[in-house]
């Protein structure tokens, strides 16, 4: 029912616990335009941020080597596959995560980025800015 009067809920809200909260808040559609959302999004945005945090620091602790195998993982999921993975050519796999940015440069004839998913692994992050491109 929310679907037909605010159909970009769904891409905006994509925690089912926080969708369910804020179509309880705005209610009808006539009330949806007057509801003040930043005490849900606050909690959410603070929740999400100390997960984050624990996961890193117990991943990190646990088991370093996994941070490199996670970076393949969001590879493999941002692409599809590991078959369409493996066929990408690097200056592709270098970009992905960066599509957003590739096309507005292409649009606007800027510089295009040199860095996607691959800027934040753990070996990147350390390396430094002469190498960074390289590593």
């Amino acid at each position: 029912m929310v679907g037909w009067h605010f159909p970009e809920l769904g891409k905006l809200v994509q925690d089912h616990q926080a969708f369910a909260k804020v179509v309880k808040v705005t209610g009808i559609k006539q009330n949806a335009a007057n509801v003040d959302l930043s005490e849900i999004h606050k909690s959410n945005l603070k929740q999400r941020s100390q997960l984050f945090d624990y996961l890193k620091n117990r991943v990190t602790a646990l088991a370093p080597n996994l941070t490199c195998l996670l970076v393949g993982a969001r590879l493999i999921s941002h692409v599809g596959s590991l078959v369409s993975l493996a066929k990408a050519p690097a200056s592709t796999v270098q970009i992905l995560g960066a599509e957003k940015a590739l096309f507005r440069a292409l649009k606007t004839k800027k510089d295009t980025p040199k860095y996607g998913l691959i800027y934040h692994a753990q070996l990147t992050t350390r390396a430094s800015a002469k190498l960074k491109e390289k590593v």
